[in-house]
């Protein structure tokens, strides 16, 4: 709902249409002085120090927010998927908040002993990407399931698609997450122990060291997390770096950085990182991981 919205239904609401400035916020106020000027709908009327707000003709004002609103919130069924609620409520799919209900895990795994488990199924990842190339798992916070390797979390379908990047030895399962860590995903981390080791791979940039700081505060106290560092990475950032990512990102990746420090995770690596990035006026991607 937008503070037009919601400052104009406090007003029809009253049994005479008119309020004081003091009942609403500084924002609300310049919405409806825009619609007065706009629509001549509303009057605004100086009372001492004060500023009233009167409406001078109740159903047109009905009639442009059924408009706006063609569904009252009371009359839509409860069941209905959020994107839907927000074109009824708002004729958009993309006001308010999108909270899909579960999230889905786009994995990989190589080693037979990797199975994902709840209290009544299991799923063999290792089984499925040698027939499908790929397993899925539909979660939702309430669930219980359980991976019994270590999670490697990667942020670019590249990494996800072409996988001869990783070690030879790894026996865990790798998971693609798109870029940003959605606060669904967050959520369901927090709400279970999903693996005993959780390793992130994202972009070396703000947007990566900003997911990390976010899903260390949220993974349980008895999940380890691990930053996946490239062996020669020092080596490749000054020469691959990408100068306007750094730019774009910079005020999040030094913000990350407070985070990590206050949360007592700058090693010795994250340290050498802010300082090379800093040096350079550069990030580095993960692609960069096969030149």
């Amino acid at each position: 709902m937008s503070m037009l919205t919601e400052a104009l239904r406090r007003l029809i609401e009253e049994d005479e249409p008119t309020l004081t400035a003091s009942a609403f916020t500084s924002k609300q106020r310049q919405a409806l002085e825009q619609f007065a000027r706009d629509t001549r709908l509303l009057e605004l009327v100086k009372q001492g120090r004060s500023t009233v707000y009167k409406v001078l003709n109740r159903q047109s004002v009905l009639n442009y927010l059924r408009q706006q609103h063609p569904i009252d919130v009371n009359d839509l069924p409860a069941d209905i998927p959020e994107r839907s609620r927000n074109i009824g409520l708002d004729r958009s799919s993309k006001t308010g908040k999108t909270r899909h209900a579960c999230y889905y895990l786009l994995m990989k795994a190589w080693d037979a002993k990797v199975v994902w488990q709840d209290y009544t199924h299991s799923l063999k990842v290792a089984d499925l990407t040698e027939r499908f190339g790929v397993a899925s798992l539909q979660i939702k916070a309430e669930s219980t399931w359980q991976c019994t390797g270590s999670i490697l979390l990667v942020e670019n379908q590249a990494l996800f698609d072409q996988c001869d990047w990783l070690p030879a030895d790894f026996t865990g399962c790798l998971v693609y997450y798109g870029g940003q860590l959605s606060e669904l995903l967050l959520h369901w981390f927090s709400s279970y122990k999903r693996a005993d080791t959780v390793i992130l791979f994202p972009d070396y940039d703000g947007v990566g060291l900003s997911n990390y700081v976010r899903l260390k505060q949220a993974l349980p106290p008895e999940t380890t997390l691990q930053f996946y560092w490239l062996s020669d990475w020092e080596d490749k950032l000054p020469r691959y770096g990408n100068a306007e990512v750094w730019l774009n990102t910079r005020q999040v990746f030094e913000n990350a950085f407070q985070k990590l420090s206050t949360l007592d995770l700058l090693t010795e690596d994250f340290i050498k990182l802010g300082q090379l990035s800093q040096r350079y006026g550069k990030v580095l991607e993960q692609e960069a991981i096969w030149l």
